[in-house]
């Protein structure tokens, strides 16, 4: 990619229930139309068919809400944070809230690269009580092994979810039913989802309420680590 950006901001942003079932696409134009709205100055790729300078760490599942999401924003004008934020959240869709921006520094790596793992709170509906459901999340840490098979397509692969399930803590009674928080593995070819979790449990088809609390990241000098 060539250069020829003058600021990378890196940007914290949450999602609520009523962008959930908004594509990563979709969601990546809204922000593009945002950002253009509001006049700041986006760069876009060379060629014949620019793309805009705008990187999310990681895409949020259809149906999943955010609470601190990171995104790139790439510039060709360097502009202090509250003169990036102001503009672009009167302009962003409802659901989408601007937590926090600064610069990083151009030469870090892309964020896909660099993030680690995932951290959910998962709430799930069902009538098990507290100590029952505890004692189900116990019997999957206790298993040597969860293969699953992904469908992608026509295509099946197996794959081990039990050593991307990195944490798991039972949270006890919410409003829908039962809490928990897992913490899985987001590495190339190594990615666990929560849904898959739940499938696994017992509760593919029950209704569910899952937010992605944080993304973990490796920790080059100057990066946004473990946001």
């Amino acid at each position: 990619m060539s250069e020829t950006y003058t600021q990378r901001m890196r940007v914290i942003f949450a999602t609520d229930d009523s962008v959930k079932y908004v594509g990563h696409l979709d969601m990546a134009r809204a922000w593009e139309r945002a950002i253009r709205r509001a006049r700041l100055p986006l760069a876009y790729t060379q060629g014949f068919n620019p793309q805009p300078r705008l990187h999310f760490a990681a895409a949020l599942p259809v149906g999943f809400t955010g609470q601190a999401e990171v995104a790139d924003v790439f510039l060709n004008e360097a502009l202090e944070p509250a003169e990036f934020l102001a503009p672009l959240q009167a302009a962003m869709p409802r659901g989408i809230r601007l937590i926090s921006a600064q610069p990083v520094p151009r030469e870090l790596p892309a964020l896909q690269a660099t993030v680690t793992a995932t951290h959910y709170r998962v709430e799930v509906a069902t009538a098990e009580p507290s100590e029952a459901f505890a004692a189900r999340l116990s019997a999957f840490l206790a298993r040597g092994e969860a293969v699953r098979v992904r469908r992608r397509g026509k295509e099946e692969s197996a794959y081990d979810l039990r050593p991307l399930v990195l944490a798991l803590t039972h949270q006890g009674d919410c409003a829908l039913g039962q809490a928990f928080d897992v913490t899985l593995a987001a590495e190339p070819g190594a990615t666990g989802r929560p849904d898959e979790l739940l499938a696994e449990l017992g509760y593919e088809s029950a209704s569910r309420r899952i937010v992605r609390q944080k993304l973990v990241f490796t920790d080059p000098p100057g990066s946004t680590s473990n946001t």
